[in-house]
């Protein structure tokens, strides 16, 4: 049968479609059985806002540590050390050796007060604006990697702290949303044989502007 104009198009677009599925779908199964691949997940809280939105849904490199240290600053999927099954997603803020502390709602590392920055509303996105009831920084970490962070005030119950140090062969996870976060301040540091998979894009997202963007 000949193709008519249409149908040269369907046609490639299809196989394309069914070769981008077919490769995702060993990649999952490859994860699945513990070796390199990929995951997917969908965000159902707004610990990690405005970095990942409720609702939105990323793709992760799959068993990306293999008991190696993350850098700090990276955002990355682990298991709860508590039940080690349900899996968060965070951000490194502290690795082993490091001394951590909130005062005032303000990160500590080492003693030393890590910047930020305020942010506008107004750059950030429309998904963002509508959590505009909370003030938002731009936070430098001592490595230089700056990232977005959302604070309802300065004086919550979780925005003074103990000293935390991080034992060896652990991290310390903040969520980007630091008054509605449940994370290291709670449940301590994270040993690095709980670490699962490196967040890397999004896939969707309500923001149609956000879809493909890295997660960082």
């Amino acid at each position: 049968m000949r193709l008519q104009g249409a149908d040269r198009w369907l046609l490639p677009i299809a196989f394309g479609f069914g070769a981008i599925i077919a490769v995702f779908m060993v990649l999952r199964i490859s994860a699945f059985l513990g070796g390199p691949g990929v995951d997917w997940f969908s965000i159902p809280s707004g610990a990690m806002v405005p970095t990942l939105m409720i609702g939105d849904h990323l793709v992760a490199q799959a068993n990306a540590y293999g008991g190696r240290l993350p850098e700090l600053g990276e955002v990355l999927v682990f298991a709860n050390p508590t039940d080690r099954k349900t899996l968060f997603v965070q951000r490194i803020v502290g690795l082993p050796g490091d001394r951590l502390q909130l005062r005032r709602g303000r990160l500590y590392i080492n003693d030393q007060l890590v910047k930020r920055a305020p942010v506008l509303a107004a750059a950030l996105s429309p998904s963002n604006q509508h959590l505009a009831g909370l003030a938002w920084y731009r936070e430098t970490l001592p490595n230089g990697v700056m990232h977005l962070i959302a604070e309802r005030s300065d004086s919550d119950l979780a925005d003074d702290t103990e000293v935390f140090e991080v034992p060896p062969d652990h991290v310390f996870v903040l969520g980007d949303n630091r008054d509605n976060s449940s994370d290291s301040r709670i449940f301590g540091s994270i040993p690095v044989s709980l670490l699962r998979d490196r967040p890397l894009f999004l896939f969707w997202s309500e923001d149609w502007s956000r879809i493909g963007a890295r997660v960082e």
